[in-house]
């Protein structure tokens, strides 16, 4: 008794599974990275206090209380641990109490917040790597 391969039929229908499967996965982990969530035609700059430096994937979170009138707190995410190190920053490159100028591209829903582009504070000037 032999043990038989696959039949042609089985295999193209194996195949033509996984390419499915591969298409819908791939833009299933896109659309994670996705900056539709962020008004690309305007950059928005505020001057203000470092709240929190969070250094945590998938995303870099920097909060900032900006004077207003009124105050706000600003919500400013930026890429991945990998991507800004990759760039220079490392964990404590900002730290909370830092004074510092943010530009970013702000978030379409008018919420304080948005994509960070660059941030100052002192002489250092640092990217966003989003």
């Amino acid at each position: 008794m032999s043990v038989s391969s696959p039949s042609p039929l089985f295999r193209q229908a194996l195949c033509l599974l996984t390419l499915t499967a591969c298409s819908v996965l791939s833009s299933v982990a896109t659309a994670h990275h996705s900056f539709a969530l962020f008004d690309q035609t305007r950059t928005v700059t505020v001057k203000g206090v470092v709240e929190r430096f969070a250094w945590t994937n998938p995303h870099i979170t920097l909060y900032l209380d900006a004077d207003g009138p009124p105050p706000q707190r600003y919500k400013i995410e930026t890429g991945s641990v990998n991507a800004l190190q990759r760039t220079g920053w490392s964990a404590d490159s900002i730290k909370a109490g830092d004074i510092a100028e943010v530009s970013f591209k702000p978030l379409k829903n008018g919420e304080p917040g948005g994509l960070l582009v660059e941030i100052k504070i002192g002489d250092v000037v640092l990217s966003g790597g989003g």
